[in-house]
């Protein structure tokens, strides 16, 4: 059953000169077995905030679901999008409050708006952390191997996606429940927007080149 679909997976979220990239893989596995081939683990909240997530598959769709409604609540009653560091704060609270019967889900909101270009890391009890660079799940010690001796303060976003993408990849050659291709997402002033398949895969035919 999807709600028993454990956490195996690797996510990145970089915090670039002018905005924001967050980029999964699309493996789910069960144990030793791959359960789904593409699985969604990037989400847009709104056009000013994005989303990965590392979990169990209903806990992450419960609150993601929850997390727009109240983005778009918000909305209604503020006549204004909510912040980043507000939904993180929410997203939080939500957690904590489930710490009888936690969600086992951890949530990485990057986002850019007034403050300029934010991410935050919020764990399953709802403990939050502001960073610029950002890995969750199996794949995150590989991943972090990478954005250690390559991550730099004020990347472009173009710097930012490849990086990500060498990240993921790397993940994708080292950890088991890592695979099945690469889903990257930007957020700037421009708003939420996800690369094509094409994109993706010219920018890996890059990184595998250098």
């Amino acid at each position: 059953m999807e709600e028993n679909l454990k956490k195996g997976t690797t996510t990145v979220v970089l915090v670039c000169d002018k905005g924001v990239v967050l980029a999964t893989d699309k493996r789910a596995s069960a144990g030793d077995l791959v359960a789904h081939k593409n699985a969604q683990k990037l989400f847009k909240i709104t056009d000013s905030i994005g989303a990965t997530c590392a979990g169990v598959v209903g806990d992450i769709q419960g609150i993601i679901g929850l997390l727009t409604a109240e983005a778009n609540l918000y909305e209604m009653k503020n006549g204004k999008k909510i912040s980043t560091k507000a939904l993180a704060r929410l997203t939080s609270n939500i957690l904590q409050g489930q710490r009888n019967y936690p969600l086992i889900a951890w949530i990485v909101l990057g986002g850019y708006d007034s403050n300029g270009a934010e991410a935050y890391s919020i764990d399953p009890v709802g403990g939050v952390n502001k960073d610029t660079m950002i890995s969750t799940g199996s794949g995150s010690t590989v991943a972090y191997g990478i954005l250690e001796d390559r991550f730099r303060e004020n990347m472009t976003i173009e710097e930012g996606i490849e990086l990500s993408i060498r990240a993921i990849n790397a993940a994708i050659q080292r950890d088991l429940a890592t695979g099945d291709g690469i889903a990257v997402g930007v957020v700037d002033e421009s708003g939420y927007r996800e690369l094509s398949k094409e994109e993706i895969e010219n920018i890996l035919a890059k990184v595998k080149n250098k």
